[in-house]
C-alpha cells in the first residue's frame, strides 16, 4: 500500500499508527455536524428552503471525515533493522519525517496521560537520540509499554553492528 524507501538489504520488523480511539473526538463531530442541521430543518419542515445549503454542509462535513481520516492513515511510524522513521502530516500538505539509526538511540520512554489513554491503554512513546534537537515522539500509540520493550530489544539486537543473533524481535513475542 505504501512504498517506502528502504536502504540494501533493510527489513522492516514493524509499521505502526495511532490508536483508532484518537478517531472518536472527530466521529462525535461529525455526527454533531451533520445530525443537528438535518434534525432541525427537517422538524420544522424547512430542509426544502435550505436544501442547497444543507447539501454543501454536509460535503464539508465528509470532506473534514475524509482528511481527518487520511491524516489518521498517513501518519506512521516505522522500526526497521537499522533504523526507527516517524512520518507526520499535520494537514495532508505538510508532511515531517524523522528517522534515527538505531545506534543513535539513547533512551526510550512512554507517556500515557490522562483517563481515556489509560482506558483505552494508548500514548505516546518517547525516543531521545543523539543528534536529534528534541525526542522522537510516536503520538497516541496503542499498547505504548509494549512498543517501548519492543523498540529497546531492536535496539539491543541491531543498534550497534547489526544483528547480534539469527533471531528477529516481532511485536507478537513480547
Amino acid at each position: 500500500m505504501f512504498k517506502f524507501n528502504l536502504l540494501e538489504n533493510e527489513r522492516i520488523f514493524g509499521i505502526y499508527r495511532q490508536a483508532e480511539s484518537v478517531l472518536f473526538k472527530p466521529v462525535i463531530i461529525i455526527f454533531i455536524a451533520i445530525y443537528f442541521p438535518w434534525y432541525f430543518l427537517l422538524k420544522y419542515e424547512l430542509a426544502g428552503q435550505y436544501s442547497r445549503l444543507l447539501f454543501f454542509w454536509t460535503i464539508l462535513v465528509l470532506l473534514y471525515a475524509v482528511n481527518k481520516y487520511l491524516l489518521w492513515l498517513l501518519n506512521l511510524y516505522l522500526v526497521t533493522d537499522r533504523r526507527l522513521i516517524a512520518i507526520s502530516y499535520k494537514n495532508l500538505i505538510n508532511k515531517q519525517v524523522l528517522e534515527s539509526p538505531l545506534d543513535r538511540i539513547l533512551n526510550i520512554g512512554f507517556v500515557r496521560k490522562g483517563f481515556w489513554q489509560s482506558l483505552f491503554n494508548f500514548g505516546a512513546v518517547v525516543v531521545q537520540a543523539s543528534g536529534l534537537p528534541e525526542p522522537m515522539l510516536l503520538k497516541n500509540i496503542s499498547k505504548p509499554s509494549e512498543i517501548k520493550d519492543f523498540l529497546w530489544k531492536v535496539h539491543q539486537k541491531f543498534g550497534n553492528t547489526g544483528p547480534r543473533q539469527s533471531a528477529v524481535p516481532t511485536s507478537q513475542n513480547l
